[in-house]
């Protein structure tokens, strides 16, 4: 397949990476110097104390076709892309934003375009412009949002890489929402606290403020379990303990966050039904707090 990948963040790398093996695949990327890197050392990726690489072709800016597309840009990246898209062919375009602030602008997105969503559950670090850390092998779900030729793809996305294996989802809501309480109870606290992942759990005053924003969170999404689901967050704390959230390399990188993509979606919904979120409300604020300070 001919393979395209928005974005040279760690996503997009990640994807651009794996995908090399058996597709051809080009990065779109927004600075000259980022494709140049890309050009001149191709892509690098760490894991488990070694280095491997790929070789993907890069571009500044959407010039080819592609039989399937990943959009790995951040949400508030996301409208001046879907402006870019709007006059495309048909396409198969994968979104694969953290939080569900993109599912309110692709439900009003009239296009031809066949609309999947994914939801990474892989640990990735950018360390450079072309380098890529691997930092917690997990997988990557996906379903269909607005699309007719899932059957098809199911096929082409079973056997990308052995390391990075796609699990299809019938409900695009519920594969969203189960990742988005993840995100709402450890990116934004790991952010305001400056630790690391696996200190959610190892410090009982940390848990504690943890179980409040899960409480809000889950009640706002209806998640159909919430034990599972509350399981399911400790278990990611276990499994990425050593990592640094998305949302503190922001804050540490001066750069602006998913706040309004994890926390400004839920408090708009809260606002719908009526629910309290004071816990939500406070880490909305502190973190916007602290790209002004960043900025």
């Amino acid at each position: 397949m001919r393979i395209g990948v928005i974005g040279g963040g760690s996503i997009g790398l990640l994807f651009a990476y794996y995908f090399s093996f058996h597709h051809h695949v080009t990065v779109v990327v927004r600075r000259e110097e980022q494709a140049r890197s890309i050009q001149q050392n191709g892509i690098s990726l760490l894991v488990d104390g070694k280095k491997y690489s790929a070789k993907p072709e890069v571009s500044v800016g959407l010039e080819s076709d592609f039989d399937l597309l990943f959009v790995a840009v951040k949400q508030h990246q996301l409208a001046a892309v879907l402006v870019e898209l709007e006059n495309k062919a048909p396409l198969q375009i994968m979104f694969l934003q953290n939080g569900m602030a993109h599912t309110s602008l692709l439900e009003d997105w009239n296009v031809n375009h066949h609309l999947y969503v994914g939801a990474v559950e892989h640990g990735a670090l950018k360390t450079n412009d072309y380098t890529v850390q691997h930092t917690g092998k997990g997988i990557v779900k996906w379903s269909a949002f607005r699309a007719d030729r899932a059957k098809s793809l199911k096929k082409d996305l079973e056997a990308v890489h052995k390391s990075f294996p796609f699990l299809w989802q019938d409900d695009w809501y519920q594969m969203l929402a189960g990742k988005l309480i993840i995100n709402a109870c450890i990116n934004p606290l790991t952010a305001l606290l400056k630790v690391k992942n696996g200190k959610l759990i190892e410090e009982p005053m940390y848990l504690a403020f943890m179980k409040f924003v899960f409480a809000e969170t889950s009640r706002i999404l209806a998640i159909e379990n919430p034990q599972k689901a509350w399981e399911n967050v400790l278990s990611v704390c276990r499994k990425t303990r050593s990592n640094t959230s998305s949302m503190l390399a922001d804050i540490q990188a001066e750069r602006t966050t998913e706040a309004d993509a994890i926390m400004g979606y839920l408090l708009k919904q809260a606002k719908k039904s009526g629910d309290s979120t004071p816990h939500l409300t406070f880490l909305y604020d502190s973190i916007k707090s602290l790209e002004k300070v960043s900025s």
